[in-house]
């Protein structure tokens, strides 16, 4: 009696697990479905950078400071997401997890230093 109560429990934590696995996948997908679309994200995510770092750099050092270390973890990621498309191949890839997650953060960095120069633009305009 004793074991097979361990061992619902344990199937019911696995299956939770599981649960919770695919819930961040499918978040992570639906993350970096606009940056597919958009053609050129990235290049204007640099742009964004350079907006943000210009616009920020008399005014707040500290969180110019912070949008260039964003860019080097951007760029970083990127470029391990590019090793890992080759080392997985393009249509592996699509499903694979690591690729999605990795993708995802990509799309993440990218969205905020977009933001950033959105933030900053707005700012500059009022």
């Amino acid at each position: 009696m004793f074991a097979k109560d361990v061992l619902n429990n344990l199937i019911n934590k696995m299956y939770s697990w599981l649960n919770h696995i695919r819930i961040i996948y499918v978040l992570s997908n639906i993350i970096v479905l606009p940056a597919i679309f958009i053609p050129g994200i990235d290049f204007l995510a640099n742009i964004s950078f350079l907006i943000t770092f210009f616009s920020l750099v008399n005014t707040n050092i500290f969180l110019s400071l912070v949008v260039c270390f964003i860019l080097i973890i951007k760029n970083n990621s990127n470029y391990r997401f590019s090793l890992l498309l080759k080392l997985k191949g393009k249509e592996l890839s699509k499903s694979d997890d690591e690729c999605v997650y990795l993708y995802a953060w990509c799309t993440i960095l990218r969205y905020f230093l977009i933001g950033m120069a959105l933030n900053q633009i707005v700012q500059f305009f009022k």
